[in-house]
């Protein structure tokens, strides 16, 4: 089976992380679509801490299909969470399965950056979405950074055709905090919205 993988901390989901999902299943380019919400994401700086891994989980419930699933993987594990770690026990556990894992165009651009960033791109494959607002890297820009011949591998991960998901987590927060919800209720699932006022998730003093 063809999984796309998709990682985030999801605080909180919203249509730029369903939406994804559900381009990939419908054009076939994925059979099942694994969310798994960080535990402790390496990339999140900054003083703000992450949303509780319960609250995050649930809001992704509320939000995901029916034919899309939740992975705690990343609960289990100690420590940082690296995507490398993540792909080596998803293949070792499902060696039947092959999967993808799902990023932006930003992610491209910065994904040498990641741990053990050459061997993650020659063992495992991406599947390159745009984002609104980025631009998505060429050959040229990606020379810089990798040998020639994973230039081509990167290329080849390259979703064409795939439309704009809209969504900003970070404008969301700050849209609840400043008590402005209503703003981008349209980038949220209604449950999910109803979920962050219940549970009074982004006040002022947390963002």
């Amino acid at each position: 089976m063809k999984i796309a993988v998709f990682g985030g901390t999801f605080d909180p989901v919203h249509t730029g992380h369903t939406g994804p999902g559900r381009f990939l299943l419908d054009t076939g380019r994925a059979e099942k679509i694994l969310y798994l919400p960080a535990w402790c994401p390496p990339h999140k700086g900054g003083d703000r801490p992450v949303t509780a891994y319960a609250h995050r989980r649930a809001m992704l419930a509320l939000a995901l299909d029916p034919d899309m699933e939740i992975s705690d993987l990343e609960k289990e594990r100690p420590g940082k969470s690296y995507t490398i770690d993540t792909l080596k026990i998803l293949t070792e556990r499902y060696p039947a399965d092959s999967f993808s894992w799902v990023v932006g165009a930003d992610s491209l651009r910065n994904l040498h950056s990641w741990c053990r960033a050459e061997e993650l791109v020659r063992t495992y494959s991406f599947l390159v979405l745009p984002r609104p607002g980025e631009s998505m890297p060429d050959r040229e820009e990606l020379r810089r950074h990798w040998p020639e011949d994973l230039v081509g591998r990167l290329l080849s991960f390259v979703v064409t055709g795939a439309p704009l998901f809209p969504g900003s987590s970070t404008e969301i927060r700050r849209a609840v905090s400043r008590g402005e919800a209503e703003t981008v209720k349209r980038l949220l699932n209604p449950a999910v919205l109803d979920y962050i006022r219940e549970h009074e998730l982004y006040r002022k003093e947390q963002i």
